[in-house]
């Protein structure tokens, strides 16, 4: 059995019709979020922390970092971070390389560290949600996710998802895009072992290649403070 070498994220801090791809997976290479639109290249340490919503609303600037102090925002084409916007569709993917063989379809998720431990639906903090996200026991994460229908060699996409995302999306366990050129028609909450993405696809064996993936972040008032870390991930079995 052969596993994978690498296998990243890739976030586009270019455009839509010229894509710049960073990567991201490597230590100090991070995604952030922010209610502010002009934190290019800032250290972390430095991060600017956000005061809580009185209503629920998305977290609008997307940031790829390469390093600590290393990064632009998502469509920001070395400008100020634009809102986020469903239509920048070419928002992220992951990468992986020719060396292993996925032994079934890759899926899509988030833990709130790498030890990928369970998460707890309802417990207001970022990935667990709260009443903001879903009343009741079906809470859903504040984090959502999207992903497309088909590898990239097979086609990238060429449009946006039909629905943007809003704080209640959410499926209580798997769900899949239609296999080829789609997207899913609503966006999914992104909460580990308890809601997540599967492709409807498993790749070609021994074959770099991209699928392309889309997400959005909220806040509300019932989210706990903190700092929070969100290790989004691709959960996959190699042959």
């Amino acid at each position: 059995m052969a596993d994978f070498v690498t296998i990243k994220m890739q976030a586009n801090d270019g455009t839509t019709g010229a894509p710049t791809w960073v990567d991201i997976g490597a230590a100090g290479t991070t995604i952030r979020w922010s209610d502010v639109a002009t934190l290019k290249n800032v250290a972390f340490i430095s991060w600017p922390y956000m005061i809580r919503p009185v209503a629920t609303s998305i977290v609008n600037y997307t940031y790829a970092y390469s390093a600590d102090a290393v990064g632009d925002g998502f469509y920001a084409a070395g400008g100020d971070c634009p809102a986020y916007n469903k239509n920048n569709y070419l928002w992220a993917r992951w990468w992986w390389d020719n060396v292993g063989t996925f032994g079934s379809a890759p899926i899509f998720t988030a833990f709130p560290t790498s030890g990928h431990g369970a998460i707890v639906r309802g417990d207001g903090s970022l990935l667990g949600g709260s009443n903001d996200t879903k009343p009741g026991a079906n809470a859903f994460s504040y984090l959502k996710g999207n992903a497309f229908g088909r590898v990239d060699s097979a086609g990238a996409p060429a449009a946006a998802p039909t629905n943007a995302p809003v704080v209640t999306d959410g499926t209580v366990g798997g769900v899949s895009p239609v296999a080829g050129a789609n997207w899913l028609a609503n966006f999914q909450s992104l909460q580990g072992d308890n809601d997540w993405i599967a492709a409807p696809f498993t790749p070609a064996a021994t074959t770099q290649d991209t699928w392309s993936i889309h997400f959005a972040l909220f806040t509300g008032p019932n989210m706990a403070p903190g700092t929070y870390q969100v290790v989004m991930t691709l959960k996959y079995t190699y042959l």
